[in-house]
């Protein structure tokens, strides 16, 4: 993937048009079709002004072509690994009053509820 692929990628990702991202990166529009075509990479000080207006470094808008190098294993688990992450994030996030609540409790009433869940939860892996 060429420099002007992945900068009209993350700018898809963005919901900016392209038009919009060459106002505030102060380049012709153009440049983007032409680039992508062309396999080009702008001037240093254009590649700049386009990363801090989509938030991203320069680096990553030259390199990650090279992402797709990294084997589908690699991808699939880190896919995963987010997933997981996520579901993590949401099952926090809707339980935060009650995990708040729970480490305002003293030491041993936190380890009575913990041995009484983890009794709760064996005997539901046994029904």
């Amino acid at each position: 993937m060429n420099f002007w692929e992945v900068v009209d990628l993350e700018r898809e990702y963005k919901n900016i048009s392209r038009k919009e991202l060459a106002y505030l990166a102060n380049f012709s529009v153009n440049s983007i079709p032409t680039g992508i075509a062309r396999g080009s990479i702008p001037a240093a000080d254009v590649a700049y002004r386009i990363a801090k207006v989509l938030g991203v470094s320069v680096e990553y808008l030259l390199t990650s072509g090279e992402k797709e190098t990294i084997s589908n294993f690699q991808e699939v688990q880190n896919s995963q690994i987010d997933t997981e992450i996520i579901e993590r994030s949401k099952k926090y996030t809707k339980n935060y009053e009650l995990i708040e609540n729970f480490d305002k409790l003293p030491e041993e009433i936190k380890k009575t509820l913990n041995k009484l869940i983890e009794e709760i939860s064996m005997q539901k892996c046994v029904d």
